[in-house]
This record gives C-alpha cells, structure tokens and sequence, in this order.
C-alpha cells in the first residue's frame, strides 16, 4: 500500500528523471556531432595531402618515362657522332702511312711496296674493327645498366603509388567504420537480464586495443564461471542483423554442448563424494561398480577439489585469453599499477563472492541431487533482482513467482526422504554469493574488459582454495582422503578443468552465431539438463513435487529474460 501512495511522487520522479536523461542524451548528441565535425576536417586535410602526393608522384613517374624514351632514342645519334670521329682519324692514320710509304717507295721494289700496304692495311681495318666492337660493347654494356636502373626505379615508383592508394582506401574505410552517417541510428546497450546469457564473443578487439565499458545497471558475468553465457561490454550496440537459420541451429547446438559440459560438471562432483553404480555412460562397462566416493562431503575436502579444478583452469584460461582479447595483459598491467584501492576492493571481493558460491555449490553437490541443487542455485536471478532495486513491474512478479513456487516444492519434504536441509541451506548460500558476485561485476565491467575481469576472479579463487586447502578444519570438515586416492584427485581436477574450458569455448562461439535472445531461453534449461543427465548416468531420480518445481524455476527464469530484455525497449517509448 506504501508504494500506491507515493505513485503521483514516483510519477514525478520519472518525469524528472526523463528530462534528465533527454538533456543528458542532447549534450552527448552534441558531443558526438562536434567530435565528427572534428575528425571529417582533420581526415579531410589528410586526405587532400595524399592527393597532392599521389600527383606529384604521377608527375615524377611521367618525368621518369620521357627520360627512358630519350635514353633510348639515344644511342642511334650517338653512334652517327662517334662514326665521323673514327673516319677523320682514320683518314689521318692512312695519309701518314701512305706518304711515309711514298718515301720509301724509291728504295723498294713495287713488289714489295704493294704487299707491305696491303699487309698495314688488313692491320689497320683489323684494329679498326677491334676498336669498333670494343667501343658498341662497352656503349651497349651501359645503356643496359641504365635501363635496369631505370626500371628499379619505375617499378619502387608503383609500389608507392600503390602505398598510396592503399592508405588513402584504409584511411577511407575507417572513417566509414567510425563516423556512422547522419540517417543511421544507433541504440544505447540494452539492459542484461540476470538470467539472459549474451556472447563473450572472442571479439575482435578494437583497433586501438582500447577496453570497452558498460553502460549502468548492466550485468557481466565471468564467462567459465557462470552457469549462463555471458555479454562483453561495449560503447554502443547497432541494431541485430537477421542471421541464416543454419547457422542459428549451429549456435544453438554449440550452446546446448555448453550447457551439457556444465550439468556434467555437477554431476561429477556429485559422484566425487557419493559411490554411485555409472550404468547409462559408455565406460560404465569398465568401471568398478560403484563408483566414486573417493572424500567425504566436507569443507576441507570441496576446497581441495575445487583447487584442483583450478590448477587447470587457470593455466590455460591465461594461454587462451590473449586469443579472445588482445589487450588483456596490458589491462592487467595497467590495474595492478593504477592503486585504485576502490578497484581493488570491488576486485578482490567480486572473486571472493566467486569463490564462495563455487565450494557452497560443490559442498552442497556432495549433499543432495545434483538437479536439486541447481534447481536452488538457480534463484540467483530472483536474489540479484531484489538486490539491484528494480523489483518495481507486475511482470517482474510472475516470474518471482513462478520461481519461489518451484524453489518451495523442490524443497519440500517427501516420502522417498527428507531431503537434507544443510545441503538446502549451502545452494542457496551460493546462489546469493553468486548474486553479489554479479553486482560487483557490474561495477567493475564499467571500468575493464570482461576477460582480464575473468582472469583476475579465476586467480582470487585459485588463491582463497589454495589457502583453504591450508587452513586447519575440525576433524568433521577438514581434509579426509586417503593417500592412495592421490591419483583420483589429479583426475578429478583434470576433468573438472577440462569441462569447464570446454563449456566456456562452445558457449563463445555458440552465442556468436546464434544471438543471445535464443540462448538465454536455452540457457535457462540447464536444471532440466542437469537433472535429465544425473537421471542417466546415476539413476538420481526426482520426486514429482520437485519435477513440477523445476520446470517452475525454468519457465520462471526464462520469462524473467524475457521480460528484462524487452524492458529497455518499453521504457525507450515512453512507458
């Protein structure tokens, strides 16, 4: 009744706060408009000086041709020049010869005079002829060299001209990519509902590297952590493109194998703490029956696994990053020399909540069903819609319902047996973990790239269960495993790991293809997966109260994504 009272205040709260946001939406417009006006003035100048440049190259290049045109022509009036040159100097070679042999014709016989000139004359037209060929091979030899010259420095003239045109188009496309035309539109982010998984698409990162933000109220989850996809921030978001049906089915098959690696992610570490007999799994034929059951579902014993699970997760998420972000250690870098303390804090507290809800999980695992337990996990979103404030819509109170309904059948006693309200209490403690740890991200998505965020939470926890595993428990909740199970712990971090990494790379690329509306819907079946695949492998049955629960949960869930994704678009129009 509180809140019908205070409507007419709340009526003029949202009108103030409507004109706030139009004269905050008209500066950043303005904003936008100069900052264009600004870059098409400077790319505009840059663009007319590589005009200017690339005449002058014509020009030089034309320069370059006539001059190769003149070489050529050249040696024909060469060769008229030097031949009148060697006749004059023959001809004064031969007149001194022949008066030198009228002089000594007197004391010679004809005879012999006539075979001594001819003798210097086959001399003389023999060196002649030496000479000559001598002269055009050494002319020949340099035109050769000239030409050769000439075409090295023709061909680096295209190539630059070539640069050129390939800057000027580089140049041109990217200021197509970022200044959109004046009839585009653009749309702020819409609100992430809790529930909704959205691509971690291994994005090309921008160009400059830079890490984008997210707008207020958004919330980015750590991508290997969460049971639902996730979105990577960014400053605006175009319209969705229409994709081919094939390649939706593709996505959507991707996303459905991520989900199955999470729900055997929990089965497993049900069958860690339970001895259970494997009959619908393929190597259940070799393996002892029953299996598993290596450590009791203690405290000590979920920090020792889940330190296992990270020794493996850890090493080749910090590999892999680099891939889907390339400025993920330079963001690193760059918080760790920032001493933003506030940073810091939000920082170590989002990986501690992070870690809190994973051994509140996998202790709670160890207790109950595995498809019980994340049935109770799975009311994160209801906790994180009632932290944020935004419980303010009746169709906000349909999927609370719905939810609420399943999570109190699903715990309700049953003939079968009473089902262990400890374990009750640890998956809803790790829903509300997980719920603050979404919260917290929020903060920080406004500030980082959400992959150096994922690497820094996944160290928090390798660290908080590194030093849980030291800390001294009572002997009921500390570490008790024996010795020779040693070899079991290596596997069960190795498979713990390996599902992980495995869900987040098919969740990636799936959402990539298929659009995050599809597959937050498909995301909200993972306690239907977890459920059906413990049925399978385990023979976990559940009762009828909590099959009709979980469908409740995921209807519930489902339509709250729904509802949270359609609401920016309500409230854009004016609602």
């Amino acid at each position: 009744m509180g809140q019908l009272d205070n409507q007419p205040d709340n009526g003029e709260n949202r009108e103030q706060q409507a004109a706030d946001l139009l004269q905050s939406m008209t500066e950043s417009i303005e904003g936008i408009e100069t900052l264009r006006h600004s870059l098409m003035t400077q790319f505009t100048q840059e663009i007319e000086q590589l005009q200017q440049e690339k005449a002058q190259l014509s020009e030089e290049i034309k320069t370059l041709h006539d001059q190769r045109q003149q070489h050529l022509t050249q040696p024909p009036a060469l060769t008229s020049d030097i031949a009148p040159a060697f006749a004059n100097q023959l001809q004064d070679l031969l007149s001194q010869q022949l008066q030198q042999l009228a002089q000594s014709s007197e004391r010679l016989s004809i005879d012999q005079t006539v075979g001594n000139h001819q003798q210097t004359i086959q001399e003389l037209v023999a060196s002649l002829d030496n000479t000559l060929r001598t002269t055009f091979r050494t002319l020949q030899q340099d035109l050769n060299s000239y030409q050769s010259s000439m075409s090295q420095q023709l061909s680096q003239m295209y190539s630059l001209q070539e640069q050129a045109e390939v800057i000027l188009e580089t140049l041109v496309n990217r200021l197509k990519a970022e200044i959109p035309p004046p009839s585009s539109t653009f749309e702020p982010r819409s609100q992430i509902p809790p529930a909704a998984p959205n691509p971690l698409t291994l994005p090309a990162p921008d160009q400059d590297g830079s890490s984008p933000r997210s707008n207020q109220g958004e919330i980015v989850r750590s991508p290997a952590e969460s049971p639902l996809p996730v979105v990577p921030p960014t400053q605006f978001q175009r319209r969705p493109q229409k994709q081919s049906t094939g390649k939706q089915w593709v996505g959507l098959v991707l996303v459905l194998l991520s989900l199955l690696a999470i729900a055997f992610e929990n089965v497993f570490v049900n069958i860690i703490f339970n001895a259970t007999a494997i009959v619908g799994f393929p190597v259940g034929a070799w393996l002892p029956s029953p299996y598993g059951g290596f450590w009791m579902p203690t405290l000590g014993n979920t920090l020792l696994i889940l330190w296992s699970r990270m020794l493996v997760v850890v090493p080749l998420m910090a590999i892999l990053s680099r891939g889907f972000y390339r400025g993920v250690w330079r963001d690193i870098q760059q918080v760790l020399r920032s001493r933003n303390w506030g940073l810091f804090g939000t920082l170590f507290c989002s990986g501690f909540f992070l870690f809190l809800s994973k051994v509140l999980l996998y202790w709670g695992l160890g207790i109950i069903a595995p498809g019980v337990a994340v049935i109770i996990f799975f009311i994160y979103p209801i906790v994180l819609l009632l932290l944020s404030d935004r419980f303010n819509r009746w169709s906000h109170f349909i999927p609370f319902a719905m939810v609420i309904a399943g999570f109190v059948l699903t715990t309700l006693p049953s003939g079968s047996g009473e089902l262990s309200q400890f374990g009750v209490t640890l998956a809803s403690g790790a829903a509300i973990a997980f719920a603050l740890h979404l919260m917290l991200m929020q903060n920080l998505a406004k500030q980082l790239h959400p992959m150096p965020i994922l690497l820094l939470n996944l160290a928090i926890v390798l660290i908080f269960s590194a030093l849980g595993v030291m800390i001294s428990f009572p002997a009921s909740w500390g570490v008790v495993f024996a010795p020779s199970l040693s070899s079991n712990l290596v596997i069960s971090g190795l498979v713990l790991g390996g599902v992980t990494l495995i869900s987040y790379v098919c969740n990636t690329m799936g959402i990539a293809r298929s659009g995050a509306a599809s597959a937050s819907v498909l995301g909200a079946t993972l306690p239907i997966l977890t459920a059906l695949l413990a049925w399978i492998l385990i023979q976990s049955r559940l009762t009828v109260p909590q099959v009709v629960g979980m469908v409740l949960v995921t209807l519930g869930v489902a339509a709250l994504t729904i509802v949270r994704s359609c609401y920016p678009r309500s409230r854009g129009a004016g609602e």
